[in-house]
């Protein structure tokens, strides 16, 4: 026996996680400030260490949590379906659309124009494509070049800025009923005051694709075998479950002569509406083999009602802006080694499992040492520091809180876990400052914080350090395939 899972499958897991992630249960979260080495005297990062590839196992989810140094809550207009990003570019040659084709969407049949223009491939000669498209038509329309292109969207500026990358490219789907069913407006008036500008033009574009009398047709007829020895033009006959398709005779091209021609390509005189399925046969001509051939189907709406399954969006783009707005929760002075998602974190609490799920928009969630005497000040980011008590308590200082006089740390394999005591002295290791822990409750959490344990972990990224700093903004985009 043999399965599959279907390309609608992917993007289906797509679109439910997308809507998962905008009902504010998904955050953004940052970590490992010290370097990607086996000890806490090497503080060099070194990129083809082990310890730099991330493993799907349950001793690196519960470093990474250990590693975190702060969250940040990706709302509904921070995620979008992207798909891979082909820019057009004159001389190359690009694919059509093919609905038989089990690897279409691993081919270059869309592309992005400088005009942030997004267009499907219908027909693709065997030359490369010489003239960009720019119309914004319901109906494909052939360039000079021969290639025939349908207007899809435009990517908005909004979006540009937040999905946009080299290698990907936003794609949404405003409203995938529309066209003479059930819709999410009542009417246009309804969808205008509701979308943006960019968004309500790509409504009118879809809704006006679905309903073009030629929604759901034959795009082409493939010849896959041109027969032998026609001496004449066969009778094309198409049936199937739509209507109105139909090849003429003199849309029918022969090549050879007399009584040893083939049948070489065929243009449809009516595309016809509604096909899912289509069977191409062949009558008259009198050849010793009948030619064989197969229809090319647009998608059941027609091209541009759902550009998110159009084009094949398995892939998922979350963005999350660390900058000023985020207030002190999110660390300065310091860099940062590890990008994770966590879903359904929740508040700190002493039993992980009965804390409410965190709702800031920011989130804390590093362990902190209140200090009770000592120059707090003179104590350096990413320094080692260790406990006065018997078992050595040993962490490396994440951020320095001289307002507050609470240093936050955070432990990880090179440091081990050893608690810190109340009223104990600790040491920093470079800076040899000594600090005297507060006499009771010395172990602090931030009061946005959460329970690391808590929440689970969807995706997880190391890569070389990146600083921040107070006058800096990270734009971090996380991509996920589905």
């Amino acid at each position: 026996m043999a399965a599959i899972v279907t390309s609608n499958f992917r993007v289906l897991n797509a679109e439910n996680f997308k809507a998962d992630v905008g009902t504010d249960k998904v955050y953004v979260g940052i970590g490992k400030a010290d370097a990607w080495s086996p000890s806490t005297s090497d503080v060099t990062d070194d990129p083809v260490s082990p310890l730099y590839l991330p493993n799907d196992h349950l001793d690196d989810e519960g470093q990474a949590r250990a590693n975190l140094l702060a969250l940040k809550k990706v709302a509904a207009s921070d995620i979008s379906h992207v798909v891979n990003r082909y820019d057009w570019t004159s001389g190359r040659t690009y694919d059509d659309w093919d609905s038989n084709d089990p690897n279409i969407f691993d081919k270059t049949f869309y592309v992005l124009t400088s005009e942030f223009k997004v267009y499907k491939c219908i027909f693709a000669p065997t030359n490369a494509s010489t003239i960009q498209p720019v119309q914004t038509l319901t109906e494909p329309t052939a360039e000079s070049d021969g290639y025939i292109w349908k207007y899809m969207y435009t990517i908005s500026t909004a979006d540009a800025e937040k999905f946009l990358t080299t290698s990907y490219m936003p794609v949404k789907t405003i409203d995938p009923r529309a066209g003479g069913q059930s819709s999410d407006y009542s009417s246009d008036s309804t969808a205008e005051a509701a979308l943006s500008e960019a968004d309500y033009a790509q409504y009118l574009n879809q809704k006006a694709s679905a309903l073009h009398a030629k929604a759901g047709g034959i795009e082409r007829i493939v010849v896959t075998g041109g027969g032998t020895n026609y001496d004449s033009k066969p009778t094309v006959d198409i049936s199937g479950d739509g209507t109105g398709a139909d090849v003429q005779p003199a849309q029918v091209t022969m090549a050879g002569s007399g009584g040893s021609q083939t049948v070489a390509s065929i243009t449809l005189t009516d595309k016809g509406t509604d096909y899912r399925v289509a069977k191409i046969s062949f009558s008259g001509g009198t050849p010793d083999t009948v030619a064989e051939a197969r229809a090319v189907i647009s998608p059941k709406q027609g091209h541009g009602t759902d550009p998110v399954r159009e084009l094949g969006s398995f892939f998922i783009s979350l963005n999350a802006k660390l900058d000023n707005a985020s207030g002190d929760d999110i660390t300065v002075g310091n860099d940062f080694r590890q990008v994770l998602l966590l879903k359904d974190p929740q508040v700190h609490n002493a039993n992980a499992y009965e804390g409410a799920a965190a709702t800031a928009d920011v989130i804390k969630p590093m362990s902190g040492l209140d200090i009770a005497s000592g120059t707090i000040a003179n104590l350096q980011v990413d320094e080692v520091i260790v406990g006065g008590s018997a078992n050595t308590p040993t962490a490396f200082v994440t951020e320095v809180d001289t307002a507050n006089g609470i240093v936050y740390y955070h432990q990880n394999d090179k440091t081990g876990f050893e608690p810190f005591d109340d009223g104990e002295t600790i040491t920093g290791q470079t800076s040899t400052t000594a600090l005297v822990l507060e006499s009771s409750n010395a172990n602090v959490v931030s009061g946005t914080g959460v329970d690391r344990r808590s929440g689970e972990l969807l995706f997880l990224e190391h890569r070389a350090p990146i600083s921040r700093s107070a006058t800096q903004i990270e734009d971090i985009k996380v991509i996920i395939e589905f």
